[in-house]
Parts: C-alpha cells; structure tokens; sequence
C-alpha cells in the first residue's frame, strides 16, 4: 500500500476475503487496520521482503490463524453493524444536547 494511507478499505477488503495483509507502516493501516497478528507492516524494501519470504514460508496451521484473526477483527471492526453502533453511540449525545436546545428555544 502506499505511504501514509488514510483508511485503506483494499486492505480490509482483502482481510476479509482470507489474505495476509502486508502494508505500509503508516498512516489508517498502522492505527487501525493491520494490528498484531492480523497481518504484517513494512516500510523498507528489506522489511517488504522479510515478510513477503515469512508468509511463504508459513504453516497451514500459522496461515489459518492469521487469516482467521483478521477476518474476525475486520468483521467486529468494520462491518455495518460496528458502524451504525457506534455511529448510534457517539452521536446520541450531541442528538440530546440538541433536541434539549431545540426545546428550549420554543418555551
């Protein structure tokens, strides 16, 4: 991925569909999206190639874990229905205030 990517839904997108991520070390992939376990970051050629060789080398066993994390952490991170929970919450609040100065301004 590039450099300082902000989000990076092909990441996520490919999380999902049972790949190993390897990412640049920075930006949305390293807050939010490749976290221990789930995946590899690297932002030197020699890094790249490090995990590139790490992920052939691999066992079934330790492949299936690692695409099993990812698919779990994207499914509770970035599905719809994280989303609109979230969404719910965070906003509820400032909904409240809101409706709370609306009813205010009528008396």
């Amino acid at each position: 991925t590039m450099w300082n990517e902000h989000f990076g839904i092909g990441i996520v997108e490919f999380m999902a569909a049972g790949l190993v991520p390897l990412a640049h070390n920075s930006g949305g992939p390293k807050l939010d999206i490749v976290l221990p376990g789930c995946g590899f970051l690297a932002a030197t050629a020699d890094e790249y190639s490090r995990h590139i060789n790490r992920v052939l080398a691999m066992s079934d066993v330790d492949h299936a874990a690692i695409i099993s994390r990812a698919r779990d952490h994207v499914k509770s991170t970035f599905s719809d229905e994280n989303f609109r929970s979230v969404f719910v919450e965070k906003t509820r609040k400032h909904l409240e205030e809101f409706d709370f100065m609306m009813s205010q301004n009528q008396s």
